[in-house]
């Protein structure tokens, strides 16, 4: 066990300062079983034994520098430490990846091979309260991922709302300043397994945002989908529902946004949109009095968040929308246009009815 005790040595000094959380629920995958935390691992708060001298441990992270760079840097420190550790010759090649599990636990995940072949998962993962850090050690790493990850029961505290400060997406891509009336909302775990990433309050409509994957985010066919995406959430035929419109936001291209009221309710009204992200995209869904306000001033104040990379930004499609101000843009120039004409003509008129006869 001299690995596990390693493993848990960092991560107890990592997180000797944060306070200690409420470990969370786990469903323990056939063939490991739970071992007894000793004086040399006091911080863990789950520590399993595996086949083969496999282990999987989690324990609080304590402080993580901000933004991908910072997850990147603290992953890499906590690596090195159970390389000098340990005395194993572990090799990574350095790439972050994210994951969302069903479970709704977000793993920003550092891998490293032994001799050669693939040994060692070291995991910063998000489950709903404080920053947690895993490691798994196992001759097949990935093959243990989602019976691991996958069967933690995240700590979420459902509903809770918060006033103030950011609210940021689950995988670091949006973030919006709270206050004035705009909160931030804890999801649920059941969202967090359907891929939401954020939930945002205002205006008495609440708004949760979606992780699209690459194959369901095709921007040429998103207009669309938004409105049929409303009238199937309100069983509404789709000539009853407005063509999407366009939505401006400073966190890239502009949205695609649209809704209706709720068929049956005095003021209640859906709303939906999809904003383009780099390869993939965000579909954001809003329920209340004034949906459709609601999800365009979010739009309007979301900003790109610490792990955006502007470079992918840039090269995100931009959807072909109509823009709402162009019609009265369009209306006001023409109302110009004959205002002109008509102080043109009085004034010719006026000209020649004082010419003498």
């Amino acid at each position: 066990m001299k690995t596990i005790a390693t493993m848990l040595c960092l991560c107890a000094g990592a997180a000797a300062a944060a306070a200690h959380p409420p470990a969370p629920g786990m469903e323990i995958p056939p063939g490991w079983s739970a071992a007894a935390a000793t004086s040399a691992m006091p911080q863990a708060l789950i520590v399993l034994r595996g086949p083969e001298s496999a282990s999987f441990i989690v324990a609080p992270a304590g402080a993580v520098p901000p933004g991908a760079s910072g997850v990147k840097r603290y992953l890499a420190k906590v690596l090195e430490g159970i390389k000098s550790g340990s005395g194993g010759d572990y090799r990574t090649d350095g790439e972050i990846e994210t994951r969302l599990f069903r479970n709704g636990v977000s793993a920003q995940m550092l891998r490293a091979t032994l001799d050669g072949r693939p040994r060692l998962v070291v995991a910063l993962l998000d489950a709903g309260g404080a920053p947690l850090l895993a490691t798994l050690s196992s001759a097949a790493p990935e093959a243990m991922l989602t019976p691991l990850i996958g069967g933690l029961r995240p700590s979420a505290p459902e509903g809770e709302v918060r006033m103030s400060g950011v609210e940021r997406s689950l995988d670091g891509q949006l973030e919006i300043a709270l206050g004035g009336g705009r909160r931030g909302r804890a999801l649920t775990v059941d969202e967090r397994g359907r891929g939401a990433v954020m939930a945002v309050q205002e205006a008495g409509a609440e708004i949760v945002f979606f992780k699209l994957s690459p194959q369901d985010a095709a921007a040429k066919d998103q207009p669309g989908l938004v409105r049929a995406t409303v009238a199937d959430e309100l069983k509404v035929s789709l000539d009853s529902v407005p063509p999407a419109r366009r939505a401006p936001t400073p966190a890239g291209p502009a949205a695609a946004c649209t809704g209706a009221a709720v068929p049956g309710s005095p003021d209640l009204r859906f709303a939906a949109a999809y904003l383009p992200w780099g390869y993939w995209g965000y579909s954001a869904l809003a329920r209340g009095p004034k949906a459709e306000d609601a999800l365009i001033g979010v739009l309007a104040a979301l900003k790109p968040g610490p792990d955006a990379l502007p470079k992918l930004l840039a090269d995100t499609p931009v959807l072909e929308l109509p823009d709402p101000d162009a019609s009265r843009r369009a209306a006001l120039a023409a109302a110009a246009a004959a205002a002109a004409v008509v102080m043109i003509v009085w004034s010719l008129t006026r000209k020649k009815g004082s010419l003498p006869s």
